[in-house]
């Protein structure tokens, strides 16, 4: 039986067996290896009790954004088709999650502006700088570095709107949505509408970004087949089951009742159900090697050869070289560090102890100095409904990121306790939250997030490179490290790499395709 195989059981892993599933007939067969004993990667929710109360905790993501976008689309049309809708729970886009998010500055929670009223009612003092920075460059003669192909996100933010901008403001974003510091990030990767306007306009980054949006026309006119035909299919999809598309329209963001980890569980059963499907767990690969037939040959840590057509890989890169051995060289797999992040899930014996609502804070750079924190969420806020009702509170605080050596040490060797009580210590600090907690517990998730750091775009050129050097063309890679390492860029990854790169009708011949000629397309810089 011809076979594809796909290493790794994350959340990109068990997308991809889905589409692949979606596509294939039973005669081709799928093997998806996972090295531990557990599907869906960093998508892990626990259920804990405390207080006579039983609730559950996220360990890694926990909410989905709604929206218009490619990313979200397909993981609301992958919710859909595995029947996930009466499981869904929402933030209505008038709740407080959904309007109020705060940044901690100077000792305070100041809320972010959500409008022009913010004009009227006054900036808090972390924003105050924004209207300054807009004016600068406005008013600020073009000063772009072209000799470069990067600069990292605190020198661009810092060169066209002030220092502080990106102290205050752009690296607490940052922080919550990767864990990395603004000084070692790529512009060009994580801003890159921004950093190209910055490039091909006359008189500033804002006024550059008429320029960029006729680019950006250009690019999307090749693809308006496949686009027309997703709205096509999404507008055919909505005229069934409405309550819950007019539901999601109303919402900001959503999950599940039992939380998140119930997407990839529903992916691993679905998938599991399906003849053609093998899921092989607890065995991780431990070589890889093109066979005498020229195929590609996985051997598992049991000594078990999966001979295959294809190879998916969606490992992490240091899982990667540790495949590969001495081959696995490029300046991707070497240079591209993995942020560990502490979670901290509290839980409180009543509810609404918080001072404000809200979806939570994140601490800049500019306050790394009072708090060993990234930030906090309200998970009780943000998602009432996964309560059930109980008289609790629930918030996850995040530590670690750039600094987490520095402050704790090895995320191998950091003692639980440290990381508990520095949690409790922030939400006193920044909280004034004094009462005993019912339940603490602290998940140290290491290496969990590739960062994108200067260079980037031109390291995954070299990664395409050598992906499509191994295997004989039988390789090819998706995951967090290539496309973003959110959970809906990981699924229209899969989504877009399945149905739009791989030829699924002549698996005998090699595939030669990497699975990132299209992110790098995406990033190229017009002549």
């Amino acid at each position: 039986m011809p076979t594809i195989t796909i290493l790794g059981g994350g959340i990109t892993g068990l997308s991809t067996a889905w589409y692949l599933a979606q596509r294939l007939p039973p005669t081709v067969g799928v093997k998806l290896i996972e090295g531990s004993s557990r599907l869906g990667g960093w998508m892990r929710t626990d259920k804990r009790r405390a207080g006579g109360v039983e609730f559950i905790v996220e360990k890694g993501p926990r909410t989905l954004r709604t929206g218009s976008s490619r990313e979200a689309t397909a993981v609301l049309e992958l919710v859909d088709d595995l029947e996930l809708r009466s499981e869904v729970i929402t933030a209505p886009r008038t709740s407080a999650a959904a309007r109020n998010r705060y940044i901690y500055y100077n000792g305070e929670l100041n809320c972010m502006p959500t409008g022009l009223s913010s004009l009227i009612t006054g900036l808090p003092p972390a924003v105050k700088c924004l209207p300054r920075g807009v004016w600068r460059d406005l008013t600020t003669a073009k000063n772009t570095p072209m000799e470069s192909s990067d600069e990292s996100i605190h020198d661009f933010i810092s060169r066209r709107f002030g220092e502080q901008v990106d102290d205050n403001l752009a690296s607490a974003v940052m922080h919550g949505i990767y864990a990395s510091d603004t000084r070692s990030l790529s512009a060009r990767a994580l801003l890159f509408p921004f950093w190209l306007a910055d490039r091909l306009g006359n008189k500033g980054m804002l006024r550059g970004l008429n320029r960029v949006a006729k680019v950006s026309r250009a690019r999307q006119a090749q693809f308006a087949k496949r686009e027309k035909l997703e709205k096509l299919a999404l507008s055919n999809r909505r005229t069934q089951n409405t309550g819950f598309w007019e539901t999601i329209d109303d919402s900001s963001m959503y999950s599940f009742r039992h939380g998140i980890q119930t997407l990839s569980d529903r992916l691993a059963r679905t998938l599991r159900s399906r003849e053609n499907i093998e899921i092989v767990a607890g065995q991780p690969a431990t070589a890889a090697r093109v066979g005498s037939d020229g195929c590609a040959e996985i051997v598992l840590a049991n000594g078990r050869v999966i001979s295959s057509q294809h190879v998916i890989n969606t490992l992490p890169l240091h899982r990667v070289q540790e495949l590969f051995g001495s081959s696995a060289s490029n300046t991707l797999l070497d240079e591209t560090p993995y942020a560990s992040v502490a979670v901290v899930n509290v839980a409180f014996g009543r509810k609404n102890i918080t001072p404000v609502d809200g979806f939570g804070y994140l601490v800049p750079r500019a306050s790394a100095a009072d708090s060993k924190a990234l930030g906090t969420v309200f998970d009780s806020c943000a998602l009432p409904d996964q309560d059930g009702g109980a008289d609790i509170t629930r918030l996850t605080v995040m530590l670690g990121g750039p600094r987490f050596n520095e402050l704790f040490g090895s995320p191998a060797t950091v003692p639980k306790a440290m990381l508990e009580n520095v949690a409790l210590e922030a939400l006193r600090n920044q909280l004034g939250l004094r009462s005993s907690p019912i339940d603490v517990d602290a998940t140290v998730n290491a290496s969990c997030i590739p960062s994108y750091t200067v260079g980037y775009i031109d390291r995954l050129k070299a990664m395409q490179s050598w992906v499509l050097a191994q295997l004989g063309g039988r390789m090819s890679v998706v995951g967090a490290a290539y496309g973003g390492p959110a959970v809906p860029q990981c699924i229209i990854h899969a989504r877009d790499h399945v149905n739009c790169h791989l030829n699924l009708n002549d698996l005998d011949r090699p595939q030669n395709v990497s699975g990132l000629q299209e992110i790098i397309d995406g990033f190229e810089i017009p002549r």
